[in-house]
């Protein structure tokens, strides 16, 4: 099945200890990637470990589940995001940057799974990619807030 991935990254005015809480904030992922909106969040112990979200290829609207599937406070948070026709990972990574600030790689790897995700396949890999650098700085001011 087909398969892309995208990085992107970005720098914080904030701490990466506080980046990384503010990663917790289901909204932060409503336009990350495929993602268009984020409902039904599972926040346990300060960790955003799974949420509902959807997007819409084709003019349908695919509906998902992300999990949290690694995160080391303060560096680290990748989510797992799968639909019927899709499934991928966010990953994050977070550094210390420029003074008091924060060093931000996000990747995304997506993989086809049904047959018309793989028909629709290039042109999500083309939305997403050339969307991928805005949302990632969208995020990144998002974070710095």
């Amino acid at each position: 099945m087909p398969a892309a991935t995208f990085t992107e990254t970005t720098s914080i005015d904030a701490a990466p200890e506080d980046v990384w809480d503010r990663l917790q904030a289901p909204d932060i992922w409503a336009a990350v990637g495929p993602v268009q909106e984020v409902w039904d969040p599972e926040i346990s112990d300060g960790v955003l470990e799974r949420f509902q979200w959807s997007t819409d290829i084709g003019g349908k609207v695919y509906k998902g589940v992300g999990t949290a599937t690694a995160h080391d406070r303060p560096g680290h948070y990748r989510l797992l995001l799968d639909t019927s026709e899709m499934s991928g990972e966010i990953n994050v990574e977070l550094s210390e940057g420029n003074p008091g600030g924060t060093h931000a790689v996000v990747a995304i790897e997506l993989r086809s799974k049904g047959l018309l995700s793989s028909m629709f396949f290039p042109a999500i890999k083309n939305a997403i990619g050339s969307g991928f650098p805005d949302q990632v700085a969208d995020m990144g001011a998002q974070l710095c807030d």
